[in-house]
């Protein structure tokens, strides 16, 4: 691992922008002193962040870059690629293909993202497209899903493509040596699916390297029945969103429920570690930072609408990859897996 990491961030990406990801950064940079910021953006909307920070220590270590133009939420990729790479965004995945910095990470628009990403870096070695990863918060523990967003219709090359990724990626993060893997389908039947399942399928099913168990549903997910999910970007993205929402109703219900009853306050003083610990592990804060997975170099999307404490959090995550030099460490792998299959 490297003894210091640096990290360019989006400072105007997301709704908030620098309101939200200087605060972010400095608790961040205070937290893991080996790490060095670059931090793109409008100066003058970032020093007024900055200025009640009186850490010498985490201040010697942040350079803020001016940058005068912005990728909105509406611009197409095709813009952001062609006439803004100059953008804070923009500056930023440049500087990880520079070499200037181990990670980039943004909250802005993950299209644009994606294709700053593609344009800059390539993508590893037998990878025809990137996907987007997390993890999931399981029963069991975690789990890793892709795509996320980032391909609505995927081939079934792609879907194998993504689960060697996966597998790869829990391998060297994990340690787990032989990640289970399901495809996320409409029903665990073989015979459920579209056409592009049933090959990806039969790619895995041929592939004695890679632990495949099968088709799963969306709440096997949580059920923990797999280490690994692989999916297109339409049925990710969806079940992202739709587990967001629903352990935020769940966390909003249960304060209510101890807001409006006194019998169930007094219940909860007998419990409350226990609700503390629930509601930790239902803190979509806690899970936020995905990778671009595939992408040749370090590239981190944290959600649009992320909190303080949830761009922290995706901030750990682009440390994490960068300390663990993911592209470096998976491109060798793949190179000898996924390029010698295409020579077949």
């Amino acid at each position: 691992m490297a003894s210091s990491i640096r990290i360019a961030v989006d400072a105007m990406g997301g709704e908030f922008g620098p309101p939200v990801v200087v605060p972010a950064l400095i608790d961040c940079l205070h937290r893991s002193t080996s790490t060095e910021a670059l931090l793109y953006g409008d100066q003058q909307a970032i020093e007024k962040q900055l200025a009640d920070c009186e850490n010498a220590s985490v201040l010697s270590r942040l350079t803020v870059i001016h940058c005068s133009e912005i990728i909105t939420d509406s611009d197409k990729p095709s813009v952001a690629v062609r006439s803004k790479r100059e953008a804070s965004m923009g500056r930023a995945v440049k500087a990880v293909a520079d070499q200037n910095a181990d990670a980039c990470i943004s909250a802005g628009n993950t299209g644009a993202l994606m294709a700053l990403g593609l344009f800059n870096l390539k993508t590893l070695p037998g990878i025809s497209r990137p996907a987007i990863c997390t993890t999931f918060p399981t029963v069991r523990g975690r789990t890793y899903v892709l795509d996320l967003g980032a391909n609505i219709e995927c081939s079934a090359d792609q879907l194998y493509q993504f689960a060697v990724l996966a597998h790869l990626t829990a391998q060297r993060l994990d340690k787990n040596v032989n990640p289970s893997i399901r495809l996320l389908n409409l029903g665990v039947e073989e015979t459920k699916g579209s056409d592009e399942l049933q090959n990806a399928a039969g790619l895995l099913e041929q592939d004695a390297s890679l632990n495949y168990a099968g088709f799963v549903e969306g709440d096997g997910i949580f059920e923990g029945l797999a280490d690994i999910v692989v999916c297109d970007g339409f049925s990710g993205n969806i079940a992202l969103k739709t587990s967001e929402g629903f352990a935020s109703m769940i966390a909003a219900l249960l304060e209510d429920l101890f807001s409006k009853s006194w019998l169930a306050r007094v219940s909860l003083s007998l419990v409350s570690r226990s609700f503390k610990d629930l509601k930790t592990k239902l803190d979509p804060a806690l899970y936020n930072g995905a990778y671009l997975l595939g992408l040749n170099g370090v590239i981190v999307k944290s959600h649009g609408s992320a909190s303080t404490k949830a761009f922290g959090h995706a901030l750990d995550v682009a440390i994490s990859a960068a300390e663990n030099n993911l592209p470096k460490a998976l491109a060798p792998l793949l190179q000898t897996k996924l390029m010698s299959l295409s020579k077949e």
